[in-house]
């Protein structure tokens, strides 16, 4: 099992040609991890001499093969024994590439495997400006089980007739999530607590256990913001491995979202497993932990956006001091800038509130009706821009507010 991925880097810049410790380079690192059951992620292969393609070891394809030449008129000989193929993507032993991970400390999005493979970015912004990588580590530790299996689906399809579980988007839906772990060793201890990622806040519904799926009490449940934490009355392992199901409601707020679920155990300094998607239950026809939204719901990115009052009044009384702002994004598939920027009637900027990164789903900001540098600003109507920052496209939300004392 892998855990988080630390980095250390050193900001550098080239002063009079010599690499100096800075510390505001314009420069960054970005990693990507994938993981694997074999020690090579491609698959080599030989021509045959019916014009096929065969397996062959890497030893082989580099040592003994040869490489087709390339005749006169730009066009490589026929294949043939002896000579090299294709070298394809092992799909069934290694993942994809991860997404860039920028910030140090965070779980690596790894499966479970025994090899794996990092891709460092050195990016920078100057031609003088650089990072140094100091150092490197992964968290890593015995699997709780050989493997653990999930599945999720609508608790009112669980056979949905094009085998994927579908939901309108921003509409509290009722789902179940089935595991079923597998063992092949007496020392993989089991886990007892299981948390699932839905990006949304979620609504413990039951628990249930056993092989005809009997309702039973949890030892605890924890909703969090983007997560459910069920805590089993009992563990399960090889000797006592029973079926498990969570049955929870949330909202989804992007077109396809994967409940990317872990189980752990709470006595044990262990870390997670990750849950596998795979057929769990016969009577459940998902095969997949992946939620999609209707293709009919073409939503605003930006909606319900909700003010806790019309005028704002940051005179220190506790009444309307500060303006609250509650919203929803829909369809972001990663977290991106957010920003709320404050006009006068005249169009000119009088302040600008930097909200860090937020995903889809429930958001929330505040304004204290004040100006950037602190000062109180003149009574009157404001406009309130705020904005989404993606790469190739804005969605930004206008709307006036007044300031009185």
């Amino acid at each position: 099992n892998f855990g988080r991925l630390f980095w250390a880097v050193t900001p550098m810049r080239l002063v009079d040609g010599v690499a100096t410790e800075v510390l505001n380079a314009n420069a960054a690192v970005a990693i990507e991890v994938r993981a694997g059951r074999d020690e090579d992620p491609n698959v080599y292969h030989e021509f045959t001499d019916t014009g096929g393609e065969l397996i062959v070891t890497r030893q082989r394809y580099e040592k003994e093969l040869k490489q087709p030449d390339q005749s006169t008129n730009g066009q490589i000989q026929e294949g043939k024994p002896g000579l090299r193929a294709s070298v394809l993507y092992d799909q069934d032993n290694w993942t994809f590439w991860s997404f860039p991970i920028a910030t140090s400390g965070q779980p690596a999005p790894l499966e479970r495997g025994n090899h794996i493979q990092v891709r460092v970015t050195l990016e920078s912004d100057s031609f003088f400006d650089f990072v140094r990588l100091d150092s490197l580590w992964l968290e890593t530790s015995p699997p709780l089980a050989q493997q653990v299996i999930g599945e999720v689906a609508r608790v009112d399809q669980p056979e949905p007739a094009r085998g994927l579980t579908e939901v309108r988007l921003g509409e509290m839906t009722d789902f179940t999530y089935d595991l079923r772990a597998e063992f092949d060793a007496a020392g993989q201890q089991g886990f007892d607590a299981i948390r699932i990622r839905t990006s949304s806040r979620p609504q413990f519904r039951r628990l249930e256990m056993g092989a005809t799926l009997q309702a039973i009490d949890p030892a605890a449940v924890v909703e969090g913001q983007d997560e459910l934490v069920v805590q089993l009355p009992e563990r399960v392992t090889r000797s006592r491995n029973v079926p498990v199901r969570l049955v929870f409601g949330t909202e989804v707020f992007v077109f396809a979202n994967t409940f990317t679920g872990e189980v752990f155990d709470t006595q044990s300094a262990d870390l997670p497993q990750q849950v596998e998607e795979g057929d769990v239950r016969d009577e459940v026809k998902t095969s997949s932990l992946q939620v999609f939204g209707l293709s009919g719901d073409a939503q605003q990115t930006i909606q319900d956006l909700r003010f806790s009052s019309g005028v704002v009044t940051p005179n220190g009384d506790g009444i309307n001091d500060q303006l609250q702002i509650d919203y929803q994004l829909f369809r972001l598939p990663q977290p991106l800038p957010v920003e709320l920027v404050i006009y006068n009637l005249a169009g000119r900027q009088v302040a600008r509130i930097a909200q860090g990164y937020q995903g889809a789903g429930p958001q929330q900001l505040s304004w204290d009706g004040r100006a950037a540098d602190g000062s109180a600003l003149p009574p009157g109507l404001y406009l309130l821009d705020l904005s989404i920052r993606s790469e190739f496209k804005d969605f930004r939300h206008l709307q006036a507010v007044g300031v009185a004392y």
